[in-house]
């Protein structure tokens, strides 16, 4: 009978440690657990099938010893008959003796006798031979089923206690299976409240970045407007135009033409062109206009305030011949587009007087 390896008897040895309770035996492969359970069964399969082989040849050695056991009585039914014959001999020979018979057996009748006489010892003999031989072989049967006796109560007992570890086992991985449940469900519920705080954190980031895209907008929607009043404020700035320019000297005799100022006090937007005493608008708008002549001694002047060649208005000087130079001033408003030009311009009359910048022309745009 093969003998059992040390896996069944002894177990399959896990030594590893639980991470999470901080003990030995709860963390259990359960690809290791199911190996040991299929080697197991493998294991108890090979020994039910020696179990089987060893009852059948159990059952082959009973029938031998019931076959055996015949043989005996029948050899003792010999054994009765022989001596049954050998007293039936012993009586007759007493018989013969009593009767002290005169008369012989003949020889035939003698020998017959002692022909049955020695077939009678041959089969006894023979039969003794064979008693001999089959209580050999009985007590060789006995002996072997007794072996066997103690062989499969040997097995039995391994198998039984096999059986008892395996159950051991199976306990304690059945403990160790119900821990890895306990373990995979609070994982499972850490799972869902990991899931939980992913949602309202997902929800929280969705109301930051509505809260972000709202002051996005409104940082946008601020510096839109910033810039704007940037452009505007540019705008304005480039748009400022304005200038005053003053005659440099006086003169008696001007009585013609553009009347140039050359001296230039204020320009802003480099309108002015003190050259020829022209304004071109750089921009497009509502300008004012303000012209000054002062009176050469006695003499009257007139000038007119021109747009593109066109008067707009007029001032004169006339003292009507006082020795007092006198003054004329005039304003207007005028529309202008982009480079349109305005210019003092000769009306009537000659001269005009200069000093500490008396007689000016000023613009600038509204």
């Amino acid at each position: 009978m093969r003998e059992t390896v040390g896996l069944l008897t002894h177990g399959n040895p896990v030594n590893v440690t639980d991470t999470i309770h901080g003990f030995q035996g709860h963390n259990v492969d359960i690809s290791n657990i199911m190996q040991m359970f299929l080697n197991q069964t493998a294991e108890l399969e090979n020994l039910s099938l020696q179990a089987e082989n060893d009852r059948s040849t159990f059952q082959l050695l009973l029938n031998k010893t019931k076959e055996l056991e015949i043989f005996k009585r029948q050899a003792e039914n010999d054994r009765t008959t022989i001596q049954t014959l050998q007293n039936r001999v012993f009586f007759l020979e007493a018989e013969l003796n009593k009767l002290n018979v005169s008369k012989l057996p003949s020889s035939q009748e003698f020998s017959t006798y002692l022909k049955s006489i020695n077939q009678l010892t041959q089969s006894l003999a023979a039969n003794d031979a064979n008693d001999k031989n089959i209580s050999e072989r009985l007590n060789d049967a006995v002996q072997v089923l007794d072996d066997l006796k103690l062989k499969d109560m040997s097995s039995t007992q391994l198998l039984l206690n096999q059986s008892v570890e395996l159950e051991q086992q199976s306990a304690k991985d059945r403990y160790s299976i119900h821990l890895l449940q306990n373990e995979t469900q609070r994982l499972v519920r850490n799972l869902d409240d990991l899931k939980v705080q992913v949602r309202y954190t997902s929800l929280s980031l969705l109301d930051v970045h509505s809260m972000t895209e709202e002051l996005n907008g409104s940082l946008i929607q601020r510096l839109e407007e910033r810039i704007s009043d940037v452009h505007d404020y540019i705008a304005s700035v480039s748009k400022k135009v304005g200038f005053t320019a003053s005659a440099s000297s006086s003169s008696s005799s001007w009585n013609s033409g553009t009347l140039v100022f050359p001296v230039v006090i204020t320009n802003i937007g480099n309108g002015y062109n003190p050259s020829n005493g022209i304004f071109s608008a750089p921009v497009a708008g509502e300008y004012v206009f303000f012209v000054n002549v002062q009176g050469y001694s006695t003499q009257e002047i007139y000038v007119d305030i021109m747009l593109n060649g066109v008067g707009k208005v007029r001032t004169m000087v006339y003292n009507g011949g006082s020795e007092i130079s006198d003054a004329g001033p005039n304003l207007v408003v005028l529309s202008l587009s982009k480079e349109d030009r305005v210019w003092v311009a000769h009306f009537r009359g000659q001269g005009y007087n200069e000093y500490g910048h008396l007689t000016t022309f000023s613009g600038f745009l509204i």
